[in-house]
């Protein structure tokens, strides 16, 4: 694939998609036409594929998705609650720390007005472990797990080992509401039971849509799109070979490193298209 005719189909994208109604459009689109123009024609017909498939959800995004998750959830599963109680999924190390799942706690106080089928339950917010594991969820109550985006689902199995010696918790009264979703996570939480509401169900940008032997010509071409990239080797794929096709308020690192990671021809630099820029908590 020629240069020019990348950077149409990306045009095309970006209109298909409305990605020309984000605040950062512009920001985007040129650097992936930086992209696109230093790799060769079978690595630009690879990257072009790929943003094909590509989740972008912006800030502006988040309520529309945030009300369809809540509304997913089925009818006789609210109808006898009285009393929802909401928790970020984050790790105890993270408590205090600013994290996506705190985040849309904030955006659901704002919202929770909008759920219409949630105007007879009470929402109550916590943000501690300790509050959690003393919490004796009764007939008519339930646990939310609250959170944007569900890669690998590591982030999950953390908060799960913190609450599982609460025995008032179970799969019954416990559910996983999110933006977004690996599917292959979505799957395997649904297979063991438990009940997790998403927006989007994304599957694996290669190996979910490709088969043999087209997936390893794909996987070939993409080891060495990563070969540009400082430091990709640790988030190969993504992390985990979670293969997202995704970006949120702040890109994942579940998403293949092209997408957010800067990279390198010859001695020059250049910024990738949801370049995700690291920021120091305190």
């Amino acid at each position: 694939m020629e240069t020019i005719e990348a950077i149409m189909k990306l045009n095309k994208i970006f209109k298909t998609n409305n990605w020309i109604e984000k605040d950062v459009d512009e920001f985007v689109f040129n650097n992936f036409c930086q992209l696109v123009n230093n790799l060769d024609a079978r690595q630009r017909a690879l990257v072009i594929e790929l943003t094909e498939k590509y989740k972008w959800v912006s800030l502006a995004d988040y309520n529309s998705r945030l009300l369809a998750a809540f509304d997913s959830v089925e009818d006789h599963k609210l109808e006898k609650l009285k009393t929802v109680y909401l928790f970020p999924i984050i790790k105890r190390s993270d408590e205090g720390k600013f994290k996506s799942g705190q985040f849309l706690i904030y955006l659901i106080k704002g919202l929770k007005r909008l759920l219409k089928r949630y105007d007879k339950i009470t929402f109550s917010y916590l943000s501690r472990f300790d509050d959690l594991k003393k919490l004796q969820l009764k007939t008519g109550e339930a646990l939310f797990l609250i959170d944007d985006y569900i890669g690998s689902g590591e982030t999950l199995r953390f908060c799960f080992s913190e609450i599982k010696s609460n025995p008032s918790i179970s799969n019954t009264n416990r559910m996983i509401i999110t933006l977004v979703s690996q599917r292959e996570i979505f799957e395997k939480l649904t297979a063991e039971g438990f009940s997790i509401y998403s927006n989007i169900v994304a599957g694996k940008g290669i190996s979910d849509y490709y088969t043999p032997p087209v997936l390893q010509e794909k996987i070939t071409i993409m080891r060495e799109i990563e070969r540009m990239i400082p430091g990709a080797s640790l988030f190969s794929f993504g992390y985990n070979q979670s293969e997202a096709l995704v970006t949120m308020i702040r890109t994942p690192d579940n998403t293949f490193p092209v997408f957010w990671k800067t990279f390198k021809k010859g001695s020059k630099k250049f910024e990738a298209p949801f370049s995700r820029q690291e920021t120091i908590e305190l």
